[in-house]
């Protein structure tokens, strides 16, 4: 009974607070005093026939965004796995390293990161803006995914390995069907949450020039002079990759679940 009251209770809450921002949402458009006007952004979506057809610019950016950001996950989460098990080794210089590289990368801003990339390193190495965002980004992301394996890793139950090792299992066998499947399930969602993060931080890239999604909405808005269309036209689009993103995620978190229990 007391769980029962306690839902009631929640159910009401979230009602309560989905219905206050609602109001809230309502009440500022309604006071607003704007006249809305999308039909300038379908160039920017679609180029017109006479123009030649094909994706306009904002899809164009779409395309770098997603293009970009994946490479700097893919790089990223290679270069995490890497530093997160030197953090899990007993050897201190080269966790001393790899705690040394993990905290200027957590602890200073991608922005700032993404300065020193492009007018320092870049200049110095030739580097154009595309190759020093995805290292940005790359680094980064990283960061943060050597974190999420180390903590895996450490909180992980000894034991198992213990009585897979009594079982006669090789390393690489208890690796493989012990550690891995249960380690996985277990990074999927601080993982997940941390790509859809690195998604929207490509936004950044715009400073370098990089024509991505909110570069070209910029340059949009500068010459439409719409910019409430366009951010929440272009906002729409960071939601429906990111809310890709988040459901393949949670899709891959109910396989290794449902794996683990066969």
């Amino acid at each position: 009974m007391p769980d029962k009251k306690l839902s009631l209770f929640y159910s009401f809450l979230s009602f309560f607070v989905i219905a206050l921002i609602a109001f809230a949402i309502v009440r500022s458009f309604y006071h607003l005093d704007y006249q809305w006007d999308f039909s300038v952004l379908g160039p920017y979506i679609w180029l017109p026939s006479s123009d030649g057809g094909g994706p306009g610019l904002f899809l164009q950016g779409l395309w770098i965004t997603i293009k970009m950001s994946f490479e700097g996950i893919f790089f990223g989460s290679i270069l995490g796995v890497i530093f997160g098990i030197l953090l899990t080794t007993n050897e201190k210089v080269s966790k001393t390293a790899a705690l040394f590289y993990v905290d200027i990368f957590r602890n200073t801003p991608v922005l700032v990161q993404l300065y020193v990339a492009y007018f320092i390193v870049g200049t110095a190495f030739n580097l154009s803006g595309s190759v020093a965002g995805v290292l940005t980004m790359s680094l980064f992301c990283s960061a943060y995914v050597a974190e999420i394996f180390r903590g895996t890793l450490a909180n992980f139950e000894k034991g198992q390995i213990d009585a897979a090792k009594a079982l006669g299992l090789s390393p690489f066998q208890v690796a493989r069907k012990v550690i891995a499947p249960q380690a996985l399930r277990n990074m999927l969602p601080p993982l997940v949450g941390q790509f859809v993060s690195l998604i929207k931080d490509s936004s950044l890239l715009s400073v370098v020039a990089i024509p991505e999604l909110t570069k070209e909405a910029q340059n949009a808005v500068t010459v439409t002079f719409r910019s409430f269309e366009t951010w929440f036209f272009i906002a729409l689009l960071y939601f429906v990759v990111n809310t890709l993103v988040s459901s393949f995620g949670r899709y891959l978190e109910k396989r290794l679940s449902v794996s683990l229990k066969q």
